[in-house]
């Protein structure tokens, strides 16, 4: 397989410049989600105009936004929910057993032949926008749209919560390990820090080149196969037994083997357990959050989202309430929080205008941090909510600046230690962070060809 980049490809055509790349890849570090839709939000390509692109690139029709608008109930209904939500497809139109299926990624053969198994049905894929998909998985699935997508159409991120095992080392100054439950016996292998994936851009185009096999060709070879797959039966049970069948008996043990000849005695023992169930219990290894270990981990940055919890977790212990949001697009959002030391999923929920008089307002706008009380505004109100309730007289706000703009924001509230205090060393750890983001841009650059 031949892999390119979609962003060399599209600077190659002329559709954006290196600079748009460069910024696209910085976006793409700091918020996640696909180049292309980094592309979209920021500005540099049109939906439509990358949906053709990409169409010309890969040698599959595309969909249009009018094909997804208006879908019948009786085409939503031939494919299952979990499907969609799996491969994010989306079924656009019937003709006779042929499925026209909108996907993001039309050279995922696999799903394609799945689908069709499932179906019975020829698939016949056509590409679509990531943005597109999401928009009709919510519409016709009732599949929630990420944050990032609702505010592209008029969203914010995209978030890939998937994190790599830290194998621990005792070793001085290791990145933080990662919280990783293992079932006991037998404990599964651990990824070592060799294995851990660079950060590097979503959208590799694998344009086949086995035997000069042109994609479209690819796709009359999977026609085919579908329609051998359409022609079996979609499961195949066991043969029953006829009703009032006879179930021959078992034989009994003394039956199935001659008595032994009886044996002199011998002093009574234990039997032993067999091999088999005999096992140590494996504990879970604890995060190691000390500031040592913190700055060992941000030079070695996983994703964007280790970042975050190795900051937070390093916080959380010091302070009752941690929290970082995302700014983007005029709106901020929860990204990820630790309240009484503890991870809060909810708080990814959380959205709100830099519009609304709020703290974080203050921040985005001074690009400096704030402390003290939060005054009464419901912006404000929305954050201590999601962050537990309460109306704390301490609080501290520090933004995390990059590409001459505020891209995120530390909070944090509550504890033993006085803020005015903790403010020097909390300042430092953003610029960390920060240089950590810096790494993730720096490998995605150094993983383009």
């Amino acid at each position: 397989m031949e892999k390119m980049r979609l962003g060399e490809m599209l600077v190659q055509a002329g559709k954006i410049t290196p600079f748009q790349l460069e910024e696209t890849l910085k976006g793409q570090a700091i918020f996640g989600g696909r180049f292309g839709t980094n592309l979209v939000e920021m500005g540099y390509l049109d939906e439509r105009d990358l949906a053709e692109f990409l169409s010309q690139k890969t040698g599959v029709p595309h969909a249009t936004p009018e094909q997804l608008l208006d879908i019948p109930d009786e085409v939503i209904k031939l494919i299952s929910y979990d499907y969609v939500k799996k491969y994010r497809v989306v079924p656009i139109e019937l003709n006779k057993r042929k499925l026209t299926l909108a996907m993001v990624d039309p050279t995922d053969f696999n799903a394609i032949d799945e689908i069709s198994f499932a179906t019975g049905l020829i698939i016949m894929p056509v590409i679509a926008p990531e943005l597109r998909i999401v928009t009709a998985m919510e519409k016709y699935y009732r599949i929630k749209r990420e944050v990032r997508y609702i505010s592209v159409e008029g969203g914010s991120r995209s978030r890939n919560r998937h994190h790599t095992s830290h194998q621990p080392v005792p070793q001085t100054a290791i990145p933080a390990n990662r919280v990783a439950a293992a079932p006991p016996p037998p404990a599964p292998p651990k990824p070592t820090l060799e294995l851990w994936p660079a950060h590097e851009e979503d959208e590799i185009l694998d344009l086949p080149v086995l035997e000069d096999l042109s994609c479209l060709e690819l796709l009359e070879q999977s026609e085919v196969q579908q329609a051998d797959l359409a022609l079996q039966p979609a499961t195949q049970a066991p043969a029953a037994a006829a009703p009032g069948a006879a179930i021959p008996p078992a034989a009994p043990e003394s039956a199935a083997a001659p008595t032994p000849a009886a044996e002199p005695a011998t002093p009574h023992t234990t039997p032993e357990p067999p091999a088999a169930e005999i096992y140590e219990e494996v504990e879970d290894p604890e995060q190691d959050y000390s500031l040592e270990s913190v700055l060992a981990g941000l030079a070695e940055p996983d994703d964007r989202d280790w970042i975050a919890e190795l900051v937070t977790g390093h916080l959380g212990s010091q302070f009752r309430r941690v929290a970082f949001f995302l700014l983007r697009g005029g709106r901020a959002s929860g990204w990820v929080a630790r309240v009484d030391n503890r991870p809060v999923p909810e708080f990814e929920e959380l959205e709100l205008s830099l519009t609304e008089p709020s703290v974080l307002n203050v921040v985005d706008q001074s690009k400096n941090y704030f402390m003290g009380p939060m005054p009464a505004t419901a912006g404000n109100q929305a954050i201590m909510e999601a962050l537990g309730g309460g109306t704390p007289f301490n609080n501290l706000l520090v933004p995390l600046v990059m590409m001459g703009r505020v891209v995120a924001v530390l909070y944090v509230g509550g504890g033993s230690t006085p803020l005015e205090e903790k403010l020097p060393e909390i300042q430092k750890l953003i610029g960390k962070a920060a240089m950590a983001f810096e790494i993730l841009i720096l490998k995605s650059k150094i993983m383009m060809t």
